[in-house]
């Protein structure tokens, strides 16, 4: 086949110029989204067993949450090396894998179409697009979903210089592309189909059968790279990694589409969705105007139309848009919309990797892929004489571009000012900076956006943020934190406590080398419980304490004061003993419950 044909010089450099301008201002533009943004759910799991594991082969290769993401896994590790990691430094890698991803796309618009103005639209469009800012503020989910926008463009742009004729280096390159999405996330898998389709529909000439002989008699070492590399992939896949498939007969499907296809991607590719609905916020989930909704489709049904009219061989790049979606939507119907439901649909998380296929399959319907001998081309004879004027067209193409962008602002809206949980870490953080270390006492925290709720707890987030967080089993000083995340001193609730002593103005007297059962006055059931022991020593002392199968050893100061212990679980009654020779201890209750700032009910 024959080499695309060159561009002068004063060409390539305003494509250059132009195409770096796009780049360098949606990274500006992400900055400003990100790095507001903060830690969000699964976050600090991934970044917590990063610490714990440690970098080896085994850690690098365990599945997290159904995912296999060995790449996802070293960047986590990597990001927890500080003694506390920043969010200033995970948004680094946020930004880092953005421009990856946006330079792979120009380097692929160029490759495929070359430096003309249809590329530049293209770029603008991908840069602007609102359907991956979610998946791309969110770190966790940046880590699969950014590797694999960079993975497609590279794979693409390198399997259409291999399809040309250019060498079989260009093959190593979509293999090596291949397994750097896959590194990253599963459905990198889609690539082989869409690779294959590309050497069929645009490569291949013939019926059907003739095409297939001809790719694979033609491209027999890519047909083995893609058997070995993705069938490999997938059978350690299949064997090593828990499925999220549904055992039962999907259900929701018709509710699914609707919401995926024909409310969240019809109007996030035209610019959309314009309104986000912030019931998991910051996250925000695609709500469009009814009125635009419909106003997407009617665009979308006039573009087609009209490439229909205008060209030749624009239905088999809708074709590959059209299956690609149909992956989406199977994917996420028999995995996590048997979880949570039809709502998903509604999730850009889950559609990301398909504006990587719109903007290919809006290349190749409207613009000649260089070198391919099925190419779309115009018409000998339109079957539309009068084409769009090109202002009506520069027109439109802003209109898109500006949605995009306004999509996203006001997504980053919920993140900028709608989180919750970000004020309450950030105001706790301070604050223990400010006090130094700290004995706290483990609580849930709200709006962290984890579903397990031991998970989102004090003693799980705070450790991995600040070096000043300690959440020791006994303590004479806790501490905790108020719902806006101000450090405050802690007490706890009375959900029962020991009946009254014995003795008369001492309650319950412990002697060395004797133990006293407490009882009280209703026995807790097997949860986590914290006692605040109330109590008169007459030096300093150590104290054993048993609650059913807990069993503690504190530390008593001389004189009146009050000790706080974990003592989890069902019991009845409390065992003191232990006390040093010579040390007499009064006991006047011991209350049990659960954490609360002092002051109040007690």
């Amino acid at each position: 086949m024959s080499r695309p044909a060159a561009v002068s010089e004063p060409t390539r450099r305003r494509f250059v110029l132009v195409a770096g301008s796009l780049v360098v201002a949606q990274l500006a533009f992400r900055a400003w989204v990100v790095l507001p943004a903060y830690f969000y759910g699964d976050d600090f799991r991934l970044l917590r067993e990063a610490k714990d594991t440690g970098l080896s082969a085994g850690s690098l290769m365990t599945p997290y949450d159904a995912q296999l993401m060995p790449l996802g896994r070293l960047v986590a590790w990597l990001c927890s090396l500080p003694a506390t990691p920043s969010w200033p430094l995970l948004a680094s890698t946020l930004l880092v894998m953005t421009l990856a991803a946006s330079v792979s796309c120009a380097w692929m618009l160029v490759t495929l179409f070359g430096r003309r103005g249809p590329s530049l639209v293209l770029l603008a469009l991908y840069v602007s697009s609102a359907m991956t800012v979610p998946a791309t503020t969110w770190w966790a989910a940046a880590l699969n979903q950014l590797p694999l926008q960079t993975a497609f463009f590279l794979a693409i742009g390198c399997w259409v210089r291999h399809l040309r004729g250019e060498g079989n280096r260009w093959l190593a390159g979509t293999v090596a592309a291949l397994v750097l999405g896959l590194a990253a996330y599963v459905k990198a898998l889609l690539l082989v189909p869409v690779l294959a389709f590309l050497a069929l529909a645009y490569f291949a000439t013939g019926g059907p059968i003739r095409r297939l002989r001809t790719v694979v008699g033609r491209r027999w070492p890519a047909v083995l790279a893609a058997v070995v590399v993705g069938g490999g992939y997938a059978a350690y896949y299949l064997s090593h990694v828990p499925s999220l498939v549904s055992d039962g007969r999907p259900g929701q499907a018709g509710a699914l589409a609707e919401s995926m296809l024909g409310t969240s991607f019809a109007t996030g590719a035209a610019g959309g969705p314009w309104h986000w609905d912030p019931v998991i916020a910051p996250a925000g989930l695609a709500d469009p105007p009814a009125v635009l909704v419909h106003l997407s489709w009617v665009l979308a049904a006039l573009l087609i139309g009209y490439l229909l009219l205008r060209r030749e061989r624009t239905l088999r790049a809708w074709l590959l848009l059209g299956c690609y979606l149909g992956a989406d939507f199977v994917l996420l119907l028999t995995t996590r919309t048997q979880q949570v439901g039809a709502i998903n649909g509604a999730e850009y998380r889950y559609l990301t990797d398909a504006v990587c296929t719109l903007v290919l399959s809006l290349g190749l319907a409207t613009t000649e892929l260089r070198g391919a001998p099925e190419s779309s081309r115009p018409r000998a004879t339109p079957l539309l004489t009068r084409p769009l004027a090109r202002p009506a067209v520069a027109v439109l193409v802003g209109v898109v571009v500006a949605s995009g962008v306004w999509s996203t602002v006001r997504y980053a809206e919920l993140w900028h000012g709608g989180y919750a949980g970000k004020r309450v870490l950030v105001t706790a953080l301070a604050d223990l900076d400010a006090a130094g270390p700290v004995d706290l006492l483990g609580q849930n925290l709200a709006r962290i956006g984890i579903l397990n709720p031991e998970e989102n707890r004090t003693e799980e987030l705070l450790p991995l943020l600040s070096r000043h967080a300690r959440f020791p089993v006994a303590t004479a000083d806790p501490m905790l934190l108020e719902p806006d995340g101000q450090l405050v001193a802690a007490d706890v609730t009375a959900a029962t406590a020991t009946t009254p002593g014995p003795v008369a103005g001492c309650g319950w007297a412990l002697a060395p080398g004797r133990s006293v059962a407490l009882p009280l006055g209703s026995p807790t059931i097997d949860v986590g419980w914290w006692a605040r022991v109330d109590y008169l020593a007459g030096a300093d002392t150590g104290l054993s304490i048993r609650a059913g199968d807990t069993e503690r050893t504190v530390d008593l100061q001389r004189g009146l004061n009050r000790v706080f212990v974990r003592l989890d679980g069902a019991y009845d009654e409390i065992v003191v003993s232990g006390t040093d020779p010579g040390v007499s201890v009064c006991i006047d209750k011991i209350t049990v419950g659960e954490p609360t700032a002092a002051g109040g009910d007690s």
